[in-house]
């Protein structure tokens, strides 16, 4: 059985060059400073980085569950295909998590705490799902949500010290690879736990 750290470092190859090329898009986007004023400009960043956050997600996830698969081979490029299944799910993730930071800024939290397991579950196993994993392994589940629940936590603290302390693309750059280098790592443990709970 592969570990979180195995994978994890195995995920990197695909993980880490979607986490930097991520960041560097999010940061050119706010390069200017755009605020929302319902303009074609503003309205193509948003759509833009929504975009971005979306495959990212989808690669993220996949390669994740990629990684963690025994006896799979994981070469760059890799030499299988992410499902489109998985890149739906990304899609309602974010749009769910989008419309729940305009209701208020921790709900996201709430939305990627929740989505990554359910998304990793049918990245790794997809006829497996989450409450499957909780009913086999109902501990490790609990740690599992502490953990991401905490990571996430420190994730929002930092990226609002740097929008504050820092500000500008330099911040929005090194959020969005704390935040993806994170993910990554979670989505991770969340895949080897469901292989675990699969047997």
């Amino acid at each position: 059985m592969i570990g979180t750290w195995r994978g994890f470092a195995r995920g990197a190859r695909v993980t880490i060059p979607v986490v930097v090329v991520t960041a560097l898009v999010q940061a050119v986007l706010v390069i200017g400073d755009p605020t929302p004023e319902g303009t074609w400009g503003f309205t193509l960043r948003a759509v833009a980085s929504v975009v971005a956050v979306i495959v990212a997600l989808w690669l993220v996830v996949w390669a994740a569950a990629s990684a963690v698969r025994p006896g799979a081979t994981f070469s760059m490029p890799p030499a299988s295909r992410p499902p489109v299944g998985l890149l739906a799910g990304a899609a309602g993730a974010v749009g769910l998590g989008a419309v729940a930071g305009i209701l208020s800024p921790v709900l996201p939290l709430v939305v990627a705490v929740a989505g990554l397991p359910a998304l990793t579950a049918l990245a790794t196993t997809p006829r497996w799902s989450t409450s499957r994993s909780v009913r086999r392994s109902p501990g490790r589940v609990v740690l599992a949500l502490g953990l991401t629940v905490l990571v996430f936590v420190v994730d929002w603290v930092l990226a609002l010290v740097l929008g504050f302390f820092v500000g500008g693309p330099v911040s929005a750059a090194l959020t969005w690879v704390v935040f993806g280098v994170t993910a990554a790592f979670l989505a991770t443990h969340w895949a080897v736990l469901h292989r675990r709970a699969a047997g």
